[in-house]
């Protein structure tokens, strides 16, 4: 079974969006993971170490050949990461009609995870708002409408988005990544509107990423009031579209590169649901 919307990656589209590479230029488009990395709340903490030491080798094994290691602790959401469809549910049910009780397990769950995943091979484009808009970063609130994706495509010189592309929207919150992550964890954040998902899904892209820790806006909730976030509700569990969060978008955004290939192969952990990736833009 095809994996969600990987549905919408033909061979041909894969094939017609290498066309796009013109000067072999390469931008990594993943934060480093490092003492300084944002981590939510809800994933929580980000450990790692030496576990063993070039001397630690040499004893063990009574020669020359020295090696060294470092364990990590972290979330399967840690630094920048593409949702599996596992990850978030209407009630009790994931995408498919799948319901929850019948595929948790200790290690994630049995069915929808992160194991699916295969190579995101596709035209990526950069849907600049903050740019557009002749701003560093928006308003820590702020709501991208349609008309706010539209206008900024006209604004880049970009056709709209077409079957199996990923688009990506920049805030300019990649800015206070490692500078001030309690405002970039938020909330409130600024991201993309239900709408918004909407008209992409529409469409059958395959992903929608963003340079914050959700790609939909974020807003303070009054304490008590139900926790809401209906653009993942709407990609990953009613049409099977990938989220990819914590993207770095500065390099792209200062070198105005808005049309390139995209590249993002998702680490397939059993049961997971997220992959860590360092996806990649290439023009």
């Amino acid at each position: 079974m095809v994996y969600g919307a990987l549905e919408y990656l033909s061979e041909s589209k894969v094939a017609q969006s290498v066309s796009h590479v013109k000067k072999g230029r390469i931008y990594q488009l993943g934060w480093i993971i490092d003492d300084h990395t944002p981590t939510h709340p809800f994933h929580g903490p980000l450990f790692y170490s030496t576990f063993r030491r070039v001397k630690d080798s040499l004893r063990m094994w009574r020669g020359s050949f020295g090696a060294m290691n470092v364990r990590l602790e972290m979330s399967d959401h840690t630094g920048t990461h593409i949702d599996a469809l596992n990850h978030v549910s209407i009630g009790n049910r994931l995408y498919g009609g799948v319901v929850v009780d019948e595929v948790e397990s200790e290690r994630g769950t049995v069915e929808l995870g992160a194991e699916n995943f295969q190579p995101i091979i596709t035209r990526g484009i950069l849907v600049d708002v903050a740019a557009a808009k002749g701003r560093d970063i928006l308003p820590d609130d702020y709501l991208i409408t349609v008309e706010d994706m539209l206008e900024t495509l006209r604004f880049e010189g970009l056709s709209e988005p077409s079957e199996g592309d990923a688009v990506l929207f920049r805030t300019g919150w990649g800015g206070l990544w490692g500078r001030d992550n309690r405002r970039y964890i938020g909330p409130p954040m600024p991201g993309i509107s239900l709408e918004v998902a909407r008209w992409l899904s529409s469409r059958r892209v395959t992903l929608v990423g963003g340079d914050t820790p959700s790609v939909e806006r974020i807003q303070v909730e009054p304490q008590g009031t139900p926790h809401e976030e209906p653009v993942h509700q709407h990609l990953i569990v009613e049409r099977g579209i990938f989220m990819l969060e914590n993207l770095n978008l500065e390099e792209l955004s200062r070198d105005r590169v808005y049309e390139f290939l995209f590249i993002c192969c998702p680490l397939r952990v059993r049961g997971a649901t997220a992959s860590p990736v360092n996806p990649v833009a290439i023009v």
